[in-house]
């Protein structure tokens, strides 16, 4: 039999995954999805489906290299849905709740239940759901299950690590300093320190170095007749770049997202400060040393880099053993509620708006079409579908990303969608960069498709 509490946090991961499902679809359906989430993450899984492409290049994925990428792409074959990705990202995410409850149980179900109920109402990870769907979704669940082995002393650790260094290459960096986190945690307990786990360790970070100059070896050679959007960045080699192309304010968003960092799960990261200090570094020299702004944005990806001070919350427990229970079950909720509050007040939460039906005909299918970021989403089954240059962020220039690598056939936006303004600014005019090369094909309400005159489509 199930003790309640089992049954209890199975139910919070099933809530959880139903609503970040929910909301994704109800993001979708009212095209508040952009191109940059559902919108190529679909692009990416479809165009592999119907177009041939070299061994190497199918571990390319949203312009990242994983290892892992086989397995999203069986998912996706297994439902054929633009969803799948989401729902595959969705299940990690709430699979990570009842592996947390696992993690406090070590020692006590309080604390299982804290850190599971912690985690499901930390907006630290909203912006994986609110973004939509990245393989950042997928760390948080093995990054916490390598701690779990870790602090269990099994072997299964460093097949847990593998597939953590599989799922995207910046996430090496993050596993990198991981392994060597848990390596200064067993070398500070000395003689109680375990032979078996120091030896893991130091195999776990030559693999680490393996796979990061694998990463960077492939991302820097690989060639392949692919649209720009499926080339792989060169991560490890493009930061000079990000530093120029980023902005370097950093004010009082970064420090929230500090204290989130370290605090948003309790007290216990003080504990093991110097292993939390290390597993947060990756984070914390994209965000102070690159002053790469996008780590601290709100309802993005990236704070899944910064899940080492949940990490740092897991080994500050282990070593609080003897202490009050109550008081470290109380710090959890306090600091979490806390950080949920101060979020939502700073930055509010996106709802998404009514549904819309925009129809758009099938005779344009397989051309090549320029489309309005929130309606690309819905392109997912074009061959060649791009979005105008004007709703890329700034940053993606220096990393030598280019919108016009082809002249679309099709032009297609709707005036009546949230996205339509930044489309006839004084930065980008949508009618001034078809200039006289395009005609109306068709306007149905505030729907307008545009043709390419009398020329072939690059």
């Amino acid at each position: 039999m199930f003790r309640r509490t089992t049954i209890i946090v199975v139910a919070i991961a099933f809530a959880y995954m139903l609503f970040w499902d929910l909301y994704a679809y109800a993001r979708y359906i009212s095209y508040t999805s952009t191109y940059f989430d559902i919108g190529l993450a679909d692009y990416n899984l479809y165009y592999y489906s119907v177009q041939h492409v070299s061994p190497m290049q199918f571990f390319v994925f949203m312009n990242h290299i994983s290892f892992f990428f086989p397995v999203v792409f069986a998912f996706y074959k297994l439902f054929g849905n633009p969803f799948s990705f989401i729902w595959l990202q969705n299940l990690f995410l709430a699979a990570t709740i009842p592996l947390l409850y696992l993690i406090g149980k070590i020692r006590s179900e309080r604390l299982g239940m804290a850190l599971a109920i912690a985690f499901a109402i930390n907006p630290a990870f909203f912006g994986l759901g609110v973004f939509d769907a990245h393989l950042e979704g997928i760390l948080p669940f093995f990054y916490m299950l390598s701690i779990y082995y870790y602090l269990k002393e099994s072997r299964l650790f460093v097949l847990s690590f593998l597939i953590l260094l599989a799922i995207i290459d910046t996430g090496a960096a993050l596993a990198f300093a991981l392994a060597l986190a848990l390596l200064v945690d067993q070398l500070i307990k000395r003689k109680k320190s375990s032979k078996k786990m120091l030896a893991m360790l130091i195999l776990c970070l030559l693999l680490a170095i393996l796979f990061i100059f694998a990463y960077w070896g492939i991302s820097a050679n690989i060639k392949s007749n692919v649209p720009p959007q499926l080339k792989a960045m060169n991560f490890f080699g493009e930061q000079k770049n990000a530093i120029a192309g980023t902005s370097n304010r950093i004010g009082i968003d970064s420090l929230l997202w500090l204290f989130g960092a370290f605090f948003s799960f309790g007290i216990m990261s003080i504990f093991a400060f110097l292993q939390t200090i290390l597993m947060l570094s990756p984070w914390l020299a994209e965000v102070f040393m690159v002053k790469n702004t996008l780590f601290i944005t709100p309802y993005m990806q990236y704070f899944a880099y910064a899940i080492g001070g949940l990490g740092g919350t897991a080994l500050g427990l282990n070593r609080l053993k003897g202490k009050k229970e109550g008081i470290i079950e109380a710090s959890i909720y306090i600091f979490a509620m806390l950080f949920a509050v101060l979020f939502i007040l700073a930055y509010g939460f996106p709802i998404p708006g009514k549904a819309q039906a925009i129809s758009i005909p099938s005779a344009i299918e397989n051309s090549s079409i320029m489309a309005q970021g929130s309606i690309t989403p819905h392109l997912y089954n074009m061959l060649y579908v791009e979005n105008p240059p004007d709703e890329k962020p700034l940053w993606f220039e220096p990393l030598n990303y280019t919108t016009y690598w082809f002249k679309p056939k099709y032009i297609v936006f709707d005036k009546e969608l949230n996205d339509y303004g930044p489309m006839n600014s004084s930065s980008f005019n949508i009618f001034a960069y078809m200039g006289n090369n395009y005609t109306l094909y068709m306007r149905n309400g505030s729907l307008e498709i545009y043709v390419l005159k009398n020329k072939q489509s690059g």
